[in-house]
């Protein structure tokens, strides 16, 4: 566009040049030689003879009403300027072309034709275009609305490499979501291949035991049929030792014999020896398997992907032809009565457990994406706002997906005297964000330290800054007006906004200890965080994150009311509070970044944990009327939907 514009001065510039100001004619070499007056003026022969025959002995200037004293036109010299860019437009033939009219090639075109695309003067535009009906305009018309068409080109061009950005998105999170669903079935193998190396363990350790069981019976046999062997052999040793001790002291005995005749006994000491035993011969018997032992096999199913929205549809290849005809949904219904039914089933079952079903949004700087996201909230009519910071802007989206955004332009005159000066333009930087039962969005920003109030068109209806120093956290009470947190100036303010006005009046609604973050119940009940927190915990380049831990209670007079404490309960306390928000029971649902938490404070007292896996640092929590719990994740940049059922209160409490 910059170089469509300079080009088009560059034409009007050599109009100018080369055309007499008087008769709109070309200056030539001969009758229309250009002549420069005294003034410094330049008007073409003709026409400085036809002055000159009306006055006597001078020509009055007709732009600037000077005089120039002469008496013959050869007095004046010629405007050699002129003269040398005439010899190069006749010498160069293509650039000659490209200057003077099509038709006559003498004159410089005014004019152009629709019907035979060519550049006409003001002569050859009725001669031969005209009359022949032809559609001829401006030159400058010609080009404004070839830049139109160029522009609205361009746009849908724009508009196109968008929608593939996000389709890309869409692929790149899908390829991500498969790659985690490869690593949980390998995970899944690997447990189910350990599962079976312990069964073999289990079976190693039971076979070993029985080989000892069997080794140990046998030793104990062959132990007792040694030990009775050893016996016998001293009786044997002992009775060889007695006969040989006779065999020697046989002479003597003879001597001595007297007739008496001694018959020794004779031993039987075969009978003792064992003659037979019993033992345990161990014998492996294998287990028959019909095929080779396997851990698992894989089993694909086929789905089918649509990109056409902003989120990735996957519907299984069975019902692929219904998901298509369906339409994109950002909620998933939630079926009330049967959950009630299901979570109430039970005396014992208490608040329901919020279940995960999908996320919303990635990191990036396209309608639909975030980067550093800081808070959220939800309208009667189900739309959700995202302050989001790191893009400098608010989004919205409906029940299809992205809606709109809203961002801070100033003013064309601001932009031009900031840019002359060199200074940076004025964004909007969110820090919270809460929407009032009139529809007017209320935002803190962070760029001027204000309070701006915007239609749900993205129309600045006021910008309050008085008696501010750090203004944080804002909330919409039932009667329309905002309760702003000064975190730097340790007050609650109350504002009262009119659409056509802006700021009608404000006022101090209590003092608190760095309040931050606050909330607002139905009853008109104002809850704010206190204290300075800290969540250490950093991720990747994102900044530490702030927060409160503690909580505290004021009511639309300015009383305070009910307080949670940096310990909560005897065993639990807050680490980094960094948003909250009551349903519509009156419950009050807290967000913690520092235990990656959702946690929930029944009216009657006591808390449950409702989520406390899969968050990396939830920085908002709100309800929607379908059902649905939804946390904004500042490090994973995306809105993470959960299911939701309020719980029952008795009509006593």
């Amino acid at each position: 566009q910059a170089a469509a514009e300079a080009q088009h001065a560059h034409h009007n510039l050599m109009r100018e040049v080369l055309e007499c100001p008087i008769c709109f004619e070309t200056y030539n070499q001969s009758q229309l030689r250009p002549k420069l007056l005294q003034c410094g003026h330049t008007v073409c022969q003709t026409c400085l003879e036809k002055l000159l025959a009306n006055t006597i002995n001078g020509v009055r200037c007709p732009f600037c009403s000077k005089v120039s004293r002469m008496s013959s036109i050869s007095q004046l010299a010629d405007n050699l300027t002129v003269l040398k860019i005439l010899d190069c437009t006749t010498s160069c033939s293509a650039t000659a072309a490209f200057l003077m009219c099509t038709s006559c090639c003498n004159r410089l075109p005014r004019q152009y034709c629709h019907n035979c695309a060519t550049v006409l003067c003001e002569l050859c535009k009725g001669e031969g275009h005209l009359l022949q009906g032809h559609s001829v305009q401006p030159i400058r018309a010609a080009a404004e609305q070839r830049r139109k068409e160029l522009g609205a080109k361009l746009a849908a061009l724009r508009e196109v490499m968008g929608h593939i950005q996000k389709k890309k998105a869409a692929i790149d999170n899908m390829s991500k979501s498969m790659r985690l669903k490869y690593q949980a079935v390998q995970q899944e193998y690997a447990a189910a291949e350990q599962h079976l190396q312990e069964e073999l363990r289990r079976s190693r350790r039971a076979f070993t035991a029985s080989m000892a069981e069997v080794e140990k019976l046998n030793g104990q046999v062959l132990e007792e049929q040694t030990y009775h062997l050893n016996i016998a052999e001293v009786r044997v040793l002992s009775r060889c030792d007695y006969l040989t001790m006779l065999a020697r002291q046989s002479d003597i005995a003879l001597l001595k014999d007297d007739g008496t005749v001694v018959e020794d006994e004779e031993l039987d000491l075969r009978s003792g020896l064992p003659a037979a035993f019993k033992l345990h011969e161990p014998e492996l018997v294998k287990t028959e398997r019909s095929q080779p032992v396997e851990v698992g096999q894989v089993a694909t199913s086929g789905f089918t992907v649509s990109t056409d929205d902003g989120e990735l549809d996957v519907a299984p290849e069975g019902d692929a032809a219904g998901a298509a005809g369906a339409p994109g949904d950002l909620y998933r219904d939630v079926d009330m009565d049967a959950a009630a039914e299901v979570v109430y089933a039970g005396a014992s079952a208490g608040p329901p457990v919020c279940q995960f079903v999908k996320k919303l949004g990635c990191k990036g700087t396209l309608p639909g994406m975030f980067n550093i996201p800081v808070g959220l909230c939800v309208t009667a009519q189900g739309e959700v706002l995202v302050a989001d910071r790191g893009n400098n802007r608010i989004q919205i989206f409906n029940r299809k997906g992205f809606h709109r955004e809203i961002r801070r332009n100033a003013s064309s005159i601001d932009n031009f005297v900031l840019s002359f000066l060199g200074a940076d333009l004025p964004t909007l930087v969110p820090l919270s964000i809460a929407i009032s039962p009139q529809g007017l969005i209320g935002v803190t920003d962070n760029y001027d330290n204000s309070v701006k109030i915007y239609t749900m068109d993205g129309h600045c209806v006021a910008c309050h800054k008085n008696q501010l120093i750090k203004p944080w956290g804002i909330a919409a009470m039932p009667s329309g007006q905002f309760v702003v947190s000064d975190v730097e100036g340790g007050k609650l303010w109350c504002l009262t906004v009119d659409r056509s006005v802006g700021v009608v009046s404000y006022n101090r609604l209590c003092s608190a200890v760095r309040p931050k973050f606050v909330t607002c119940d139905a009853a008109g009940t104002v809850y704010f965080t206190q204290g300075l927190a800290l969540n250490f915990e950093k991720h990747q380049s994102e900044p530490q994150l702030e927060g409160g831990f503690s909580i505290g209670s004021v009511d639309v007079h300015g009383q305070l009311g009910k307080q949670f404490s940096h310990f909560f309960s005897e065993k639990e306390d807050f680490l980094c509070i960094t948003g909250m928000c009551v349903d519509a029971g009156g419950d009050l649902l807290v967000t913690d970044s520092g235990r990656k938490e959702i946690l929930q404070f029944p009216k009657e007292g006591g808390f449950k944990v409702l989520i406390q896996d899969g968050l990396s640092c939830p920085v908002g929590v709100t309800t929607t009327q379908k059902g649905q719990l939804l946390v904004l994740d500042c490090w994973d940049n995306c809105i993470k939907v959960y299911t939701y059922i309020q719980r029952r209160h008795s009509s006593t409490s």
